[in-house]
């Protein structure tokens, strides 16, 4: 942008109020980064502190609450451990022992559900997982066993083959992450993945080591996405670029872009598993220039000097784009600061893909977006493609909006950004792309 564009930034607060859950969604764009192939929405179920349950819908796409609905009728016993086995399917242990099946009969505009049905006594854990192959998970005084799971509305019979997996296992929080494969936070703040072999042998990987003991809870629909209320009702949601590199530095926070910033009053939560899976990047430097530039997001303009000299003097959305492409190890980059003057470069060093008409053009994650003809002039914005939907639009990530490093999803058809107003004429990809 060659002279400053304001971009509003708007975060609409409301409270959606069913039954007695009241919770606060937030009107955003902020993208997704991890891979994840997510095959539906997030399902949450719920109890509430009178036996009550309820159903919660989430977009994988930008965490935001689509519906909750709570059910009239009570489970008639006190729940104390709760798994999602499928999109109408629950398992919950009550104080007593007994662990019970309940089948859910709609969840759409209203929330009902069968008479539980008793399973079996001497249920006394503390956390239930299911992990979505079959395989569902407790922690009982610090033991974690493993059960089969045989059917989808399994009956007495079709939970058992009990195998004790180890001992010491003190998590404040659990769920499953994938096939045999959870997650877990401790009171002294780790984050945690237990990974299960056929024998029953396990593995723990710390993925970081402190900054989670906050949590009441932590759920997640697989796929690298996880999702932690807190005690004061707040959701909150992270994004694992890659789950099976056996580390949290690349988790994405989005703490100014919580879930809902109140009303989660839920005793229990649990989240459909298996829903999202891991899908492998098609282009490791776009999803590297992406991860640097999601990193930078909330830099303001008096924080922007590494990005280049005369940061903050001029405007500075080329110097913060050409900086993530350095940062990702890009080089021969060239030396202007125009945004349509990095359209030129591309254009010369072939490497610009025009968009034309109504067309979306073809955007890659890691492209620079040039608003405005390929030009040494000014009057033009220049923003990083961190997602690309499947429905056209793309997110984008960019440094002088609003004063500070922003994101948000624009169709490219009818994006318009710049001085001087103007439509998206293309896509520069980095060289090795």
């Amino acid at each position: 942008m060659n002279m400053r564009t304001r971009l509003a930034s708007v975060l609409l607060a409301a409270p959606l109020m069913l039954g007695s859950v009241a919770v606060t969604t937030a009107a955003t764009s902020t993208p997704v980064f991890a891979d994840a192939a997510c095959s539906s929405n997030v399902s949450v179920y719920g109890t509430l502190a009178d036996g009550r349950l309820t159903y919660t819908v989430l977009d994988p796409d930008n965490g935001n609450v689509i519906k909750v609905v709570t059910s009239a009728a009570t489970l008639g016993f006190t729940p104390k451990a709760l798994a999602t086995l499928n999109f109408n399917t629950l398992l919950i242990t009550s104080t007593g022992g007994q662990l019970y099946r309940v089948d859910i009969s709609t969840n759409n505009t209203s929330l009902t559900f069968n008479t539980p049905v008793a399973l079996g006594g001497g249920w006394t854990h503390d956390q239930l997982a299911y992990d979505g192959h079959g395989h569902l998970y407790g922690i009982a005084d610090g033991t974690l066993l493993q059960y089969v799971v045989s059917g989808t509305k399994p009956t007495s019979g079709q939970v058992g083959m009990r195998k004790e997996i180890g001992t010491g296992f003190t998590l404040k929080t659990l769920t499953a992450v994938g096939d045999d494969t959870l997650a877990g936070t401790t009171s002294s703040g780790e984050l945690l993945n237990y990974k299960i072999d056929a024998s029953g042998g396990w593995t723990r990987i710390e993925l970081l080591s402190s900054g989670w003991s906050a949590f009441s809870d932590l759920l997640s629909p697989g796929g690298g996405l996880y999702f932690g209320k807190m005690p004061d009702g707040s959701m909150y949601w992270y994004e694992d670029q890659n789950p099976n590199n056996n580390h949290g530095g690349d988790i994405t926070y989005h703490l100014d872009d919580p879930v809902s910033s109140r009303g989660w009053t839920q005793t229990l939560l649990s989240a459909q598993p298996a829903t999202c899976t891991v899908k492998a990047p098609e282009n490791t430097l776009g999803a590297n220039i992406a991860r640097i530039a999601i990193g930078e997001l909330g830099t303001t303009e008096t924080d922007c000097q590494k990005y280049g000299a005369g940061c903050g003097d001029i405007a500075w959305c080329a110097m913060f784009a050409k900086w993530v492409w350095r940062e990702a190890g890009v080089t021969g980059l060239p030396s202007t600061n125009f945004a349509r003057g990095l359209g030129d470069w591309g254009v010369d060093k072939g490497l610009f893909k025009y968009r034309s008409g109504s067309g979306n053009g073809n955007p890659k994650v890691g492209d620079w977006v040039i608003y405005g003809s390929p030009a040494n002039a000014g009057g033009g914005h220049v923003q990083i493609i961190t997602k690309v939907h499947s429905d056209g639009r793309i997110t984008i990530v960019g440094g002088n909006q609003s004063n500070k490093v922003t994101t948000y999803t624009v169709n490219p058809a009818n994006a318009r950004s710049g001085s001087d107003n103007l439509p998206i004429s293309g896509y520069v990809s980095p060289p090795g792309a």
